[in-house]
């Protein structure tokens, strides 16, 4: 066949042949020194990962941030500074106070009051039975949470109403209505919370046990109590000695008018400026103790929650580390937030004792802003408690923390105060329960016991006291357990996927029980 001219055959085709198969990736092996994720990675015996596993690593390592930054250490600075101040005051105060002989007639004040050898022991029992029935109530908690949920959520509205009741049989009837208005409202919000609970139930289920693995959360409780009973006693015998020191030094003295009113006044403003820095010393420096001891618990819930199961968190102490991060790298956070709490404590304080001073219009205004105060600080501390689990789990600075709190909330916020609402319920039903068996032990021990007491007031005296140590055995506890309840919460809100690596089975039960929880944010 003769071929046109122009004419060119096309080329033989080329054979197939397939694309080769992708490169796996390693992550690349760290100099010797260097922090590894991978354990053992200079050994003999060591196989580098397979992709999926290395992505999981660096994953899991991205978001813990184990090497976080110092931030906002303008805020720790100015805390240090503060409290060098508070230290020089303190000084004189103590040497003033130690000069004077101020408490020389406490003895005679204090000698009706039945604080002998059996008393002591009675308190110190109390102390550890209240200790101990804490620890029951949490393992209930982990093993009946959700007839828990329900059981405290109507005993909390019937709570309500109960209250309401009582203001109107003793004729309060303004407390009476708004009593009854709040508990109604409770009582619709417990029916349409009903859906809520079987997630609620699982995170009470899993933070007491995160709390029963890790017990150092409990020990940062006592740590914290031990550091603010310290602190207030320090404070208590500062502010005495520092007043007798300049109310002497500022000309102050008290002066009756003609229609036998009193009045107080000084010459000198140096009394106030002190006393009122030692007011802002006291709420500012608590906040910080109270936070540490936060921000730690919430590194534990969150090494749990990222690291558990991987190479990373094998053989590591996640409280003495998180503790670390708290005293060090997030410490200025730390001071910032509570910086902000201090402020709002110290005028709140200025405008009762404004409203206290004066029965007039200024008393009446004064005491409204410090209604709003209240509000306002409420708010504040509950936001800051989830900022402050930002700061634990990225090592954040305070002001992002806040930026993205704010995101979280905007997008999860009424399912965060319903989880809180639901499981605060049971934290504090239990807390309260425990201080009334406390108490009750208490007025049997005096009662059973001989030469304690048989005077009716420091009857009472001592069983509040039992009473009171009951419930703060039990909030160093329920403290623990509320931190890991926010901390559990955010990190499922914003990296669901590092649950379904590290705990594919309660991620499962989680997405079964609340599939919006785990869609992300």
């Amino acid at each position: 066949m003769s071929q046109q001219p122009g004419y060119y055959p096309p080329p033989p085709q080329q054979p197939y042949y397939p694309p080769p198969p992708p490169q796996q990736y390693y992550p690349p092996r760290p100099p010797m020194g260097v922090y590894s994720p991978v354990p053992n990675a200079e050994s003999a015996h060591y196989h580098p990962p397979s992709y999926e596993q290395g992505r999981v690593q660096n994953t899991v390592a991205e978001k813990w941030n184990p090497r976080p930054k110092f931030q906002d250490a303008w805020a720790a600075i100015l805390f240090l500074i503060h409290f060098i101040g508070f230290i020089i005051i303190s000084y004189f105060g103590l040497k003033s106070l130690s000069d004077s002989k101020t408490l020389s007639g406490l003895g005679n004040k204090t000698d009706n009051f039945p604080l002998t050898s059996k008393s002591i022991i009675m308190l110190v029992v109390t102390a550890i039975l209240g200790f101990f029935l804490s620890m029951i109530y949490m393992l209930c908690m982990r093993k009946f949470p959700k007839p828990l949920i329900i059981i405290t959520l109507w005993l909390s509205v019937a709570t309500f109403f109960v209250v309401a009741i009582a203001y109107g049989f003793f004729k309060q009837y303004v407390l009476a209505v708004i009593s009854g208005i709040f508990a109604i409202i409770y009582l619709i919000c417990a029916i349409s919370w009903r859906d809520r609970i079987p997630f609620a139930a699982i995170m009470l289920e899993t933070v007491t046990g995160i709390t029963k693995k890790y017990y150092g959360t409990i020990v940062m409780g006592f740590v914290g109590l031990f550091l603010q009973v310290g602190w207030s006693a320090w404070w208590v015998f500062t502010i005495i000695g520092a007043y007798r020191k300049y109310y002497s030094e500022a000309g102050c003295k008290t002066t009756t008018d003609a229609n036998g009113s009193t009045s107080f006044g000084c010459d000198s403003v140096i009394l106030y400026v002190v006393m009122l820095y030692l007011l802002f010393s006291f709420y500012w420096t608590s906040q910080v103790i109270k936070t540490i001891v936060h921000v730690t618990d919430s590194g534990v819930f969150a090494a749990f929650y990222f690291l558990e199961g991987t190479p990373q968190g094998t053989g590591s102490v996640p409280t003495l580390s998180s503790l670390k991060r708290a005293c060090t790298t997030s410490f200025g956070s730390i001071c910032f937030g509570s910086l902000i709490i201090a402020i709002l404590n110290t005028i709140k304080a200025i405008f009762q004792a404004i409203a206290n001073s004066d029965d007039g219009a200024c008393g009446f205004l004064a005491a409204c802003f410090a209604c709003l105060l209240s509000y306002i600080e409420a708010l504040v501390e509950y936001f800051n408690h989830y900022a402050y689990v930002e700061v634990a789990i990225y090592g954040k600075s305070f002001c992002r923390a806040a930026k993205d709190t704010w995101k979280l909330i905007k997008d999860r916020g009424v399912e965060a105060i319903i989880n809180d609402n639901l499981i605060g319920n049971v934290l504090a039903m239990g807390a309260i329960l425990i201080g009334v068996l406390c108490g009750a032990f208490g007025y049997a021990y005096i009662r059973l016991a001989n030469n304690i007491t048989n005077d009716t007031t420091n009857i009472v005296i001592l069983v509040v006291i039992c009473f009171l140590l009951g419930l703060m055995m039990t909030i160093i506890i329920t403290d623990a357990i509320d931190s890991g309840v926010a901390t559990t919460f955010v990190a499922l809100a914003e990296d669901p996927d590092a649950l379904r690596r590290t705990k594919p089975e309660l991620f499962e039960r989680i997405r079964q029980k609340w599939p919006r929880i785990v869609q992300g944010m």
